[in-house]
């Protein structure tokens, strides 16, 4: 259904969506459109439907892991997955140790294939005043058994750049200094593009989700990779290639993988 509203009108609907849901915009739009942009029953629609997607969302997160299944990288990091669709994925990757930052809501996953990593530990650091169960994601493994790592994960809170600037910055100082305060001996990975790839949910691409507005249509860089190396020289890891995985539709389903 084309939306009555305004751009500026619909972005401030979806942040109160996601504000009530403790979601994100990109949902929001969606369950919106579908309810004639009223707030209140895309609200109720949303609640009513979470757990009622089972045989859709199992579709989906198999179509959405295809490519890991067939590749088996030695490590994934997940975000906005919701518990159900976790099952599945921890089910479906046999090989891989898993990590979530929750239990319910949208959560952040970290896998690691389990013949090149052992586990040493992992940390949940629960961000102060999150309005949406924030969290970062820490896991400390072994890899290959010769190098000491950590692998970072976290989803900064949703919101415009008035409402949530802030609070994702001071976040985002808080990740670095976890990087950054790591003993010197380990390797760090915390989960830019290149260029070509400069956003990474870009409404002018990608068709997963509605927006109303035809003047503009959002594009952001919010997907990044940060790397620390060791300060041990004779460890031989460093970045060689980053690629933005996603940009054709899932034959499957017809959709693509994320709408960002």
């Amino acid at each position: 259904m084309k939306c009555s509203l305004s751009g500026a009108e619909a972005l401030a609907v979806c942040n109160e969506f996601a504000s009530m849901t403790d979601t994100n915009t990109g949902l929001a739009m969606m369950m919106l459109q579908k309810n004639e942009w009223n707030l209140q029953r895309a609200v109720n629609a949303y609640r009513d439907s979470i757990q009622g997607k089972s045989k859709t969302s199992s579709k989906q997160t198999k179509s959405k892991i295809e490519k890991p299944i067939h590749e088996e990288p030695d490590a994934i990091f997940l975000q906005e997955v919701i518990p159900k669709a976790f099952d599945l994925i921890r089910n479906l990757l046999p090989k891989y140790d898993s990590y979530a930052g929750n239990t319910e809501g949208y959560l952040v996953v970290i896998l690691t294939r389990r013949e090149l990593f052992k586990v040493q530990n992992f940390e949940i650091i629960t961000y102060p005043g999150t309005n949406m169960g924030r969290n970062l994601l820490i896991v400390h493994k072994m890899y290959k058994n010769s190098m000491e790592i950590d692998l970072i994960t976290s989803h900064h809170e949703s919101g415009t750049e008035e409402i949530a600037s802030k609070e994702r910055m001071e976040r985002l100082k808080l990740c670095f200094k976890y990087m950054t305060d790591a003993p010197s001996h380990r390797i760090v990975l915390f989960g830019g593009k290149r260029k070509e790839c400069t956003y990474t949910w870009d409404m002018n691409r990608n068709t997963n989700v509605y927006y109303p507005s035809t003047d503009y249509r959002l594009r952001a860089r919010f997907d990044r990779l940060y790397y620390r190396p060791s300060t041990q020289t004779t460890i031989q890891f460093q970045p060689v290639y980053f690629e933005l995985e996603g940009l054709e539709k899932l034959p499957s389903i017809k959709r693509y993988c994320s709408d960002h």
